[in-house]
């Protein structure tokens, strides 16, 4: 019994004695800067967006994007002094500039547009305002809170043109919605059918807010977290299991690949409906045109936010599945896409030609209905591409981000420069 004793004395004196001399150890044997491993956090406007910490002017760094003291996406110039053009670039994270890291940001999308623009325009000054998950509602509140901001702070450009890059969020949430809608949990009120901010980030926000009235468990899980998020120690071990057992790279396209030689591709927009979501065509329309509703009316409203000199520009982004050929019918099923279409039970099971289907189908209404908005000008980039310009269904690699920005670029400058 006595042996027991001793053994349990020692475990609670000398491990948490180890684990204490080992973290404050490694202050002195790393200078890594640890609390930039949490990238985002909860935003009361937007839902969540970058956490920049204390460290957002480290430049150095090349394994994360740096954000500006504002905690927007940083940009390598700013312009100073009077006649500055200010442009605001919304979007997601393909605008954002997610994957292409480097020192600075200088790879990013953003970065890349800014850079051709002011090659030819040094009086233009672009503020990086994406940010990942961002759908046009997202997108709607945080140029409200741009233009609420921009008057008392001097390396804010005042706007004379807003450029939203996108449509794949949005497209997303309409494949959410088509896989969850014979689900009535899925749908509610409250949430806004999950076509604003994201039903999960809300519950999981009310979990850690809870704690505060009682409730233990989401107390003991913050007390964890902020533990973890402090701990070198904890953050050198994630580091090397990241390193050796986990690759946390972005996955090449042909990494995102099954092949299914026994089902065959279907080439007809209502069977491809009727097989992966198990609804008829019918529904599957009036779907879509909510969705694409819902998408027209906040841009209606961030273009209507605006005076009428400064111009809006929409430009729907191209797409892996927007840049396959349409004599492209391959039986490689669509994965990886579990959190972009709410956590089903059962993954989506549909080939990538089809969903290049869907996608087309849904793209068409979409830019039909945006055309009859006066106060948008329509950009279709959506065949820009080709198939290996991307990391997975949506992101750039660097190439395809130099030769899309160059081209955006142009268009943009016609645009300012044309009275």
């Amino acid at each position: 019994m006595s042996k027991k004793i001793k053994i349990l004395s020692y475990t609670l004196i000398f491990f948490p004695l180890i684990i204490f001399t080992i973290e404050v150890s490694s202050f002195f044997f790393t200078n890594e800067n640890h609390l930039n491993r949490r990238q985002t956090k909860y935003d009361a406007i937007t839902g969540w967006r970058k956490e920049c910490n204390d460290n957002y002017s480290n430049d150095q760094n090349k394994e994360f994007l740096i954000c500006n003291r504002h905690g927007l996406i940083k940009t390598p110039y700013q312009s100073k002094g009077k006649n500055i053009f200010g442009i605001l670039l919304l979007g997601n994270s393909v605008a954002m500039g997610e994957g292409l890291y480097g020192y600075g940001n200088d790879k990013t999308f953003a970065s890349q547009l800014e850079l051709n623009l002011r090659s030819k325009d040094p009086s233009i000054d672009l503020v990086n305002a994406a940010y990942s998950g961002f759908n046009t509602w997202q997108e709607y509140s945080e140029m409200i809170r741009y233009l609420s901001a921009e008057p008392f702070f001097d390396d804010l450009p005042a706007l004379d043109m807003v450029v939203s890059f996108g449509g794949i969020q949005d497209f997303w949430r309409f494949i959410r919605l088509i896989n969850n809608f014979e689900n009535s949990s899925k749908l509610e009120y409250g949430f806004a059918n999950n076509m604003m901010i994201e039903k999960t980030t809300i519950e999981y926000i009310n979990f850690l807010s809870s704690s505060t009235s009682g409730n233990i468990k989401s107390g003991l899980f913050s007390f964890i977290s902020s533990i973890k998020a402090k701990s070198k120690v904890i953050y050198l071990f994630e580091k090397i299991y990241k390193k050796n057992f986990r690759n946390t790279t972005y996955n090449k396209k042909n990494e995102l690949v099954i092949n299914d030689n026994e089902n065959s591709v279907s080439r007809n927009l209502k069977d491809i409906v009727e097989k992966s979501f198990g609804i008829d065509f019918d529904k599957y329309e009036l779907i879509r045109d909510y969705s694409v509703n819902s998408t027209i009316r906040n841009l209606k409203a961030s273009s209507n936010l605006l005076n009428p000199e400064i111009k809006y520009i929409y430009v729907y982004a191209p797409t892996y599945f927007s840049s396959l050929s349409e004599d492209s019918f391959n039986n490689k099923y669509v994965i990886g896409i579990r959190h972009l279409v709410g956590f089903p039970k059962f993954s989506l099971k549909i080939f990538e030609s089809e969903m290049r289907i869907i996608e087309r189908d849904y793209r068409i209404a979409l830019i039909r209905e945006i055309k009859k908005i006066p106060t948008i000008l329509l950009l279709d980039y959506s065949g820009e591409a080709k198939s290996n310009w991307f990391f997975d269904y949506s992101h750039f690699t660097e190439f395809a981000a130099s030769k899309i920005s160059f081209k955006l670029s142009n268009q943009l400058l016609q645009i300012k420069n044309k009275k």
